[in-house]
């Protein structure tokens, strides 16, 4: 069962791609490698100090962590995450967005590590998994803003009234 889980997982990630602007491609490609490089980084750390547990992951002999997660499920949700962000938005709709990505994605980590083999908490805690998601979201999007020499709203407001 749970590998029919992982390749729903991967068909619907790989399909998902499609639904990346297409002028903006090259900025998910850096925003998802970025976040390829945090997630494996930090994913390795935590199953390494057997804080979670993945029974069932591809190339089990080679680590402990989920490549389907770390490697490729997490860094397209943050090239999205990243695109899609409601840049120039109110605080409260900049939030509201956050707040239901972040939601949608502890929520069906909560679903698969209650009813599959594919992540066991041994010493976590969703809210844990909260708070390293929102922390990485925030990264990537720092990052990609210095990356990309993307100015905030503020500033362009600033610059223009200086011009």
């Amino acid at each position: 069962m749970e590998m029919t889980f992982l390749y729903a997982i991967w068909s619907i990630t790989i399909f998902s791609l499609i639904l990346l602007p297409k002028k903006r491609l090259h900025e998910a490609s850096i925003i998802a490698m970025f976040q390829q490089f945090v997630t494996w980084s930090l994913g390795l750390l935590v199953a390494e100090l057997n804080l979670i547990q993945y029974p069932v992951r591809e190339f089990a002999s080679v680590n402990k962590t989920s490549f389907t997660f770390e490697f490729l499920v997490y860094p397209v949700l943050s090239a999205f995450y990243v695109l899609y962000y409601p840049v120039g938005r109110s605080r409260w709709k900049r939030c509201l967005y956050t707040t239901s990505i972040i939601t949608v994605s502890i929520i069906s980590e909560v679903i698969f590590e209650k009813y599959t083999d594919l992540i066991t908490y041994v010493h976590w805690k969703w809210y844990v998994s909260l708070i390293s998601v929102y922390l990485t979201l925030e990264l990537v999007r720092i990052f990609h803003r210095w990356f990309f020499k993307a100015e905030s709203p503020q500033k362009k407001s600033i610059n223009m009234e200086k011009n």
